[in-house]
């Protein structure tokens, strides 16, 4: 099975750039890409895939250079009360080619 490949425009302040990522990295940027101003949680996006989706984020953030930011939410859990991060793409993107999706042009 081949990991699965995202390329995606990228448009924030006075830049725009073509971003290419695959694996775990490529979900993650369609996920947040997918969710808009809502953002993603790890549980929100996959039961599965997802449970590493903080190093996901600081891989595509710090090699790649995008504008991801995190919110801290409260939540009540069988554990008892906690917290969990919510992520925003605070960008303007476009996927251009995705390996999983067929991509309108």
């Amino acid at each position: 099975m081949r990991k699965p490949s995202l390329t995606a425009e990228i448009a924030y302040g006075i830049e725009t750039r073509i971003v290419t990522v695959k694996g775990q990295y490529a979900r993650t940027l369609r996920a947040l890409i997918d969710a808009g101003p809502k953002g993603v949680t790890a549980l929100e996006v996959s039961k599965s895939w997802a449970l590493r989706l903080s190093h996901y984020v600081f891989i595509l953030r710090r090699e790649h250079g995008l504008p991801i930011r995190l919110e801290w939410e409260a939540h009540d859990g069988a554990a008892g009360p906690g917290k969990h991060g919510r992520y925003y793409l605070d960008a303007i993107a476009r996927i251009v080619s995705d390996s999983e999706r067929q991509v309108a042009a």
